[in-house]
């Protein structure tokens, strides 16, 4: 692993470098200035309801687009904060990065406590986990889902998903053997796929396999056991019932896998729900559950995902962007993202306590950019699987609060990428916990 131990020292010291351009810095004006990674001047809810907070306000709100991937969304807030002039009033921000911001000083703290019905799983992504302090609030979440082919888990006798992982890899094996074998090869079906390249997905499925395995999402460093476990496993899902071509898919690669028929199983966000549903062919069809537990009595974990929105350390208009940001994430707001196809944040969306959505019915059309959702059900009403999308996030728990998330982050990718492409090795795992540990705590390489 001295391959691994020597990318790892790079990236740490790259990370902790924090060169980067800040870009270009908006004009002060009387603009509230909200920066995103999603093209928000668009078509689409989130626009439609920060226009309806112009109309009401009479303030207008001038959206700056981020870089398209995550890393350069995250460099350049970071950059542009620490200069102490980055022009921006709201950030809207991956989940994982508000403990590494409030530590940068480039949000300011929203208050002691967040009032409102959001989801308990959701909260604990605005909060370091130090002193509870709030520093964010729940914008839109997410939840990983187990996409099935439930036409063909019925044409061998299964009148539902698996429970648990042991009975889709076995499931798995007994539907390729006998659809394989009158298939032709370049038509061949594979269990299932997920996303193994190494990016913050190969994070999350890690995750998801330790956790599984015993691991706790609450304690920042992983027992040895089921970290083992849980690396074990996602190597032994490869090496079975999955594609090698699984450890180059991001979320839109192994969705094209499972909806041009290559695939029985599938772990995605709900976002490729309606991509699915238009692309799969007729005759065809599928669903989606909660992802397996590690056994029958344990349960069904997900990696949380989603966005908060936070202010901004040096915001010009603090009082009209914390305007903006409590009418974003108010009760009807949540009501109104869930049934356009985000995931909401509150409890009241689900439940159908919040009040009720008033945007107009054109703005159900897609947004582009990062985040973009289809429609997946008629005007007024939720995607399909609404409830199914409840239950999972009260099972979901968020990545480790961490200001030094990212490295930790980057760590594991290497180390488990590594691990399901090269050689088997036992040692994956101890070294694995003892690097993460100190990339947790901000030592990395370099700890003493």
């Amino acid at each position: 692993m001295k391959r691994v131990a020597a990318a790892a020292a790079a990236v740490l010291c790259l990370l902790a470098a924090g060169c980067t351009d800040p870009g270009p810095t908006p004009a002060a004006d009387g603009d509230i200035v909200l920066a995103t990674g999603s093209d928000l001047s668009s078509t689409g809810v989130r626009r439609e309801l920060i226009r309806q907070w112009e109309r009401r306000t009479g303030k207008h709100v001038r959206i700056v687009k981020l870089p398209d991937t995550a890393d350069g969304q995250r460099s350049q807030l970071l950059a542009a904060g620490q200069s102490g002039n980055s022009g921006y009033d709201v950030l809207n921000i991956d989940v994982a990065w508000t403990a590494e911001f409030a530590a940068a000083g480039i949000i300011r703290p929203w208050g002691k406590e967040l009032s409102g019905d959001f989801l308990a799983s959701v909260k604990k992504t605005v909060t370091t986990g130090s002193d509870g302090t709030v520093w964010a609030v729940p914008f839109n979440t997410d939840a990983g889902l187990l996409y099935y082919r439930s036409d063909l888990l019925k044409k061998y006798g299964y009148d539902g998903p698996p429970e648990t992982w042991e009975q889709l890899r076995t499931w798995s094996q007994e539907i390729m053997a006998e659809e394989n074998a009158h298939r032709p090869a370049d038509e061949k079906l594979y269990g299932m796929v997920a996303q193994l390249r190494p990016y913050e997905g190969l994070t999350v499925n890690t995750l998801e396999s330790v956790w599984a395995s015993g691991g706790d999402p609450e304690r920042t460093a992983h027992l040895a056991g089921a970290l083992q476990q849980g690396v074990y496993a996602l190597k032994e899902r490869l090496r079975t019932i999955m594609p090698q071509e699984a450890t180059a898919m991001d979320e839109t690669a192994s969705r094209e896998w499972f909806a041009e028929g290559r695939a029985l199983f599938m772990r995605n966000w709900p976002v490729e729900y309606a991509s699915v549903a238009e692309k799969l062919e007729p005759g065809r069809e599928f669903d989606v559950a909660q992802l397996p537990a590690g056994s029958s009595e344990g349960r069904h974990r997900t990696v949380l995902g989603g966005q908060n929105l936070a202010l901004a350390a040096d915001a010009a208009h603090p009082d009209e962007a914390r305007s903006l940001i409590t009418a974003l994430t108010s009760a009807r707001s949540e009501h109104c993202l869930l049934q356009r196809g985000f995931a909401a944040t509150r409890a009241s969306a689900y439940d159908g306590t919040a009040p009720a959505c008033d945007l107009p019915p054109d703005d159900a059309r897609r947004e582009e950019g990062d985040g973009a959702r289809h429609r997946t059900a008629p005007p007024g009403q939720g995607p399909p699987y609404t409830d199914l999308l409840h239950r999972a996030l009260k099972d979901a728990a968020p990545r480790p609060r961490s200001p030094h998330y990212a490295t930790y982050s980057k760590v594991v990718q290497l180390y488990v990428f590594d691990y399901l492409t090269g050689k088997d090795d036992a040692s994956i795992a101890d070294e694995l916990a003892e690097e993460a540990t100190k990339a947790l705590s901000g030592r990395g390489e370099r700890g003493r």
